[in-house]
C-alpha cells in the first residue's frame, strides 16, 4: 500500500465512486495524499474545498486530459490546477460538449445491430464527462452483454461496430491549458501509448512545451516498464509520480485506492514543483 495515490476516477467521469466515498476511502487505508483526476472534467474538484481535505489526507486539484500526438492518443494529467480559471472552464464545457455528440454517434451506430441504448439509460448527470464505458455499463444492464469487457471489446473500440473516433486535443494544447490555470503537466501512463518505441521521443518533445512530470508508477506498467520510465524521468530531470487508476471496478489486478503510487519522499519533491 503506497501513501500517495495521484490517479483516481470518481463517478464525475468513468468511476463508481463519489468524490467523498474515494476520500473516505483513502482515509480508512492511512492514504496521506489523494489527487482526483478525471477524464476532461472538473466537477470533482469541489472535495478539495471541504472537511474531507485536511490534515490527515492532502487532496491535490486534478485532471487527466486526451490529447494527440502524431496520431498516437496521450493522456496528460494536470496538478495543482486552479479549477476557477476561465480558460480551464471554457475548455472543459467543450470538451463535455464534443463528448455527447459523440457518444450519440456511437448510440446512433448501436441501433444499426439491434442494440437500443438511449442517453437517459447511461444514468449520467450534466455535470459529469460521458464516454463509451458508460454505454458498455448500460449494454451489460440491459442484458445485450454479461459483462462490461465483453461489451466494451465487442462494440466500442477501434474497429469494431459502434466506434466513433472521439474529439483530442493536441499535446501542446493540453499542456498550455494546464500551465495556464496554474498546474502541473504530467504524461500518463506511457507505458500504455500504442508505440512504446516513441516514448522517450514523445517526453524529449513534450519537455519542451512545458511537461513537468511523468506517471512512472501505474498498474498496468511491469517492473522493466517503471525501471525504464524511472531512468527517462531522472535523464530529462522530470517529476516521478504514480497512482492507482482506480474506478471502482477490476480494470486492473489488484486495483484499489493506494495500491499504486508514490512515497512521502516523491511527493515532497513533486510539491516543489507547484507553481
Amino acid at each position: 500500500m503506497k501513501s500517495v495515490d495521484l490517479h483516481i476516477h470518481s463517478c464525475y467521469s468513468d468511476g463508481i465512486y463519489t468524490p467523498e466515498q474515494i476520500a473516505k476511502a483513502a482515509t480508512r487505508k492511512g492514504i496521506k495524499c489523494i489527487s482526483i483526476t478525471d477524464h476532461d472534467s472538473i466537477a470533482a474538484q469541489y472535495i478539495v474545498n471541504t472537511e474531507y481535505n485536511n490534515k490527515d489526507l492532502i487532496i491535490i486539484p486534478g485532471i487527466e486530459l486526451s490529447a494527440e500526438y502524431k496520431e498516437m492518443e496521450l493522456h496528460i494529467l494536470g496538478y495543482f490546477i486552479d479549477t476557477e480559471n476561465s480558460s480551464l472552464k471554457e475548455l472543459v464545457n467543450n470538451l463535455n460538449k464534443q463528448r455527447l455528440k459523440r457518444v450519440e454517434k456511437i448510440l446512433y451506430n448501436l441501433k444499426g445491430y439491434d442494440i437500443n441504448i438511449k442517453l437517459d439509460d447511461l444514468g449520467v448527470d450534466l455535470d459529469s464527462t460521458i464516454g463509451r464505458s458508460h454505454i458498455a455499463n448500460a449494454m451489460v444492464k440491459k442484458g445485450y452483454f454479461d459483462n462490461y469487457k465483453m461489451a466494451f471489446r465487442s462494440y466500442l473500440i477501434k474497429g469494431k461496430p459502434g466506434y466513433v473516433k472521439g474529439f483530442k486535443l493536441t499535446y501542446k494544447e493540453a499542456l498550455d491549458i494546464i500551465r495556464e490555470s496554474g498546474g502541473v503537466p504530467v504524461l500518463a501512463h506511457p507505458g500504455q501509448i500504442y508505440k512504446k518505441i516513441e516514448v522517450e521521443n514523445i517526453i524529449k518533445e513534450l519537455k519542451c512545451f512545458g511537461l513537468n512530470g511523468v506517471e512512472v508508477y501505474h498498474p498496468s506498467h511491469s517492473a522493466i516498464d517503471t525501471n525504464k520510465f524511472f531512468n527517462m524521468a531522472k535523464k530529462y530531470k522530470l517529476s516521478i509520480t504514480g497512482g492507482s487508476d482506480f474506478h471502482g471496478r477490476a480494470n486492473f489486478d489488484d486495483e484499489s485506492i493506494g495500491s499504486c503510487g508514490i512515497n512521502d519522499l516523491l511527493l515532497s519533491k513533486f510539491i516543489k514543483t507547484k507553481r
